[in-house]
């Protein structure tokens, strides 16, 4: 069927030159604390740079560590880690559709809804961050509480409690959330608000506390880690440095725009059918699940990609309305030509501008490679943990994780350095993102 081809062809579209981008955002960051609990053997306290890392739990970088054994390490390494995941969401898409709506072509185009959402297709479907990762665990967590509500299943809710332990593991806090506002959502939807108090829910919440309790029991710092990770996740719903009103107001717009070309196709079929606009009942929960799990992001200080384990649910909520429109031939014209358009645009922007960011005089690769070439014979340090992606790839050139300075021993001959903490003598200045970087000779400490 034509929806699955595009789908597919989508999906492969994120492939296009995967490894000549350059690391980018906080993919630097998750790469560098699994290269480390690799050479470590540490895979229970992370490290970042040698110093101990608290600001996220470890799964991420254990799945890392894992695919480093089918991907060497590299910008392939943790990328095709979140592409595995943006698969099989699609997948769990289209059969969780394909059960609700009983519809094989509704749920293809729901799975071929997620993948044309802009964030998951031009960023976090195939970047290396936690996003598509978590996503997956989420909404598969979601599923297990649907399944566990409607079937009254022990299986379920034990699968359930467990799958949103394992998420805490990925981010933090924001597991223990979903899990909480989903399961409260589905008991007052089912009229059932007392279940949440019998055996069936006491073991879901053991499951889900049990490994994160055990994980942290064995890190040096579990107190520090509990509190850096309480403060990294709810820091922004108390923030009072922005405009909650504006926030409200403006995040939907967002939103939006993270999701087009979907979203646009999704507001255009509701036109073509209005005159036969319906809601299938059996998405009602799910309806409930988005709306009540998006309101603390609605009003807290959150950017717009931290509602990607709510996309699932939105392109399931849009897929009975696009499928229906499909059937008009100017819809179908339109919906496809859009996508094409937007196929072709996602395979340039990784033929064309991954080699173009790769290949500039500022991108962090190649002052990366220019250091390497002035220091392969020489230990360096990294005093720029700003400069996180420098810093990695010499590394993983290396061979082996760079520290900061202090931790060095015998002390490093060279040393990346930022403006703002200068030490040794300049060998080179770099320029890159608006901030100096340099190379700089440091003293032996060897006595004359």
């Amino acid at each position: 069927m034509l929806p699955a081809l595009v789908a597919l062809a989508f999906f492969f579209s994120m492939f296009a030159n995967l490894h000549r981008l350059p690391f980018k955002n906080e993919e630097s960051l998750r790469l560098t604390v699994a290269y480390e609990m690799y050479h470590t053997g540490n895979y229970l306290q992370p490290t970042f740079l040698g110093e101990l890392y608290f600001n996220k739990p470890p799964l991420f970088n254990w799945l890392i560590v894992a695919y480093s054994y089918l991907f060497p390490w590299s910008e392939l390494t943790l990328r095709a880690l979140s592409l595995s995941a943006t698969a099989i969401t699609c997948l769990l898409v289209f059969l969780f559709a394909l059960y609700l709506l009983k519809d094989k072509r509704t749920a293809l185009i729901a799975s071929l809804l997620y993948l044309s959402f802009g964030n998951v297709l031009f960023f976090y479907g195939f970047l290396g961050e936690i996003d598509a990762v978590f996503t997956l665990f989420v909404f598969a967590g979601m599923i297990s509480l649907y399944l566990w509500w409607e079937k009254s299943s022990w299986l379920f809710a034990s699968l359930s409690g467990f799958l949103f332990g394992l998420s805490f593991l990925l981010k933090g806090f924001p597991a223990f959330a979903f899990f909480g506002i989903s399961l409260l959502t589905l008991s007052l939807y089912h009229r059932k608000p007392f279940e949440l108090l019998k055996p069936k829910a006491l073991l879901s919440y053991a499951l889900c506390i049990a490994p994160p309790t055990l994980w942290l029991l064995t890190t040096q710092e579990p107190f520090v880690y509990l509190k850096t990770l309480w403060m990294e996740s709810f820091s922004r719903v108390s923030d009072k440095d922005f405009s909650r009103l504006w926030h409200v107001l403006s995040f939907p717009l967002i939103n939006f725009k993270d999701l087009l070309p979907a979203s646009a196709l999704f507001v255009f079929a509701l036109w073509v059918i209005r005159k036969e606009l319906f809601f299938p009942k059996v998405l009602l929960p799910v309806l409930l699940l988005f709306l009540f799990n998006y309101l603390p992001y609605l009003f807290s200080n959150s950017a717009g990609r931290y509602i990607m384990p709510l996309y699932p649910l939105l392109a399931l909520l849009f897929s009975p309305y696009v499928s229906k429109a499909l059937e008009k031939e100017g819809f179908k014209r339109a919906f496809y030509g859009v996508l094409l358009f937007v196929l072709l645009l996602r395979i340039a922007y990784g033929l064309v501008y991954f080699p173009y960011v790769e290949n500039k005089d500022t991108s962090r690769k190649r002052i990366a490679k220019e250091i390497f070439k002035l220091t392969e014979s020489h230990s360096v340090a990294c005093e720029c943990p700003e400069e996180k992606s420098i810093c990695l790839y010499l590394s993983l050139w290396r061979g082996e994780p760079i520290k900061r300075l202090h931790l060095t021993e015998p002390r490093a001959g060279f040393a990346v350095v930022c403006e703002n903490r200068l030490v040794g003598n300049v060998v080179k200045e770099f320029s890159v993102g608006g901030r100096k970087v340099y190379l700089t000779s440091l003293p032996s400490l060897a006595p004359h």
